[in-house]
């Protein structure tokens, strides 16, 4: 494996955090659509007007969706928390203080460059060469 292709696999393992904490949002936002499509539900069942056959089933699907995401949830977080502790172990282990500063605000705090730059007080090429550094500092 060349030293690129080295890069790009490690670069692949620490945006694992940032694949896992986007799938936490999504899932959080199923779950907030099926809890307004309950609150829906409910205020049908609510009204006097006439009610539909299986109104009842309709919402015990909901609730078994809710809990079935929530699960889900509960587990990507788990994970999530897995992953970070993964990764901070092995920023602990670069000797460089910027490179693992790099490397834990552009993975684990998910800043774009711009804002790495503007927290490390440093020019843009600067960011990108102590990234490179990092990468080859890190293990994985």
């Amino acid at each position: 494996m060349t030293e690129k292709q080295l890069n790009e696999a490690k670069k692949v393992y620490l945006n694992e955090y940032k694949r896992i904490s986007l799938k936490i949002i999504s899932l959080e936002e199923q779950e907030a659509t099926i809890r307004a499509e309950i609150e829906s539900a409910k205020n049908q069942q609510i009204s006097d007007m006439p009610k539909g056959v299986g109104g009842k089933s309709d919402l015990s699907d909901y609730m078994v969706r809710l809990e079935r995401i929530q699960d889900n949830i509960a587990q990507k977080k788990a994970e999530l928390r897995l992953k970070r502790l993964e990764i901070e172990e092995k920023i602990i282990n670069i000797q460089d203080g910027q490179q693992s500063e790099v490397i834990r605000l552009r993975y684990l705090e998910l800043l774009g460059w711009k804002e790495i730059r503007s927290r490390l007080d440093v020019s843009e090429r600067q960011v990108y060469i102590l990234h490179g550094e990092a990468l080859q500092a890190i293990e994985i």
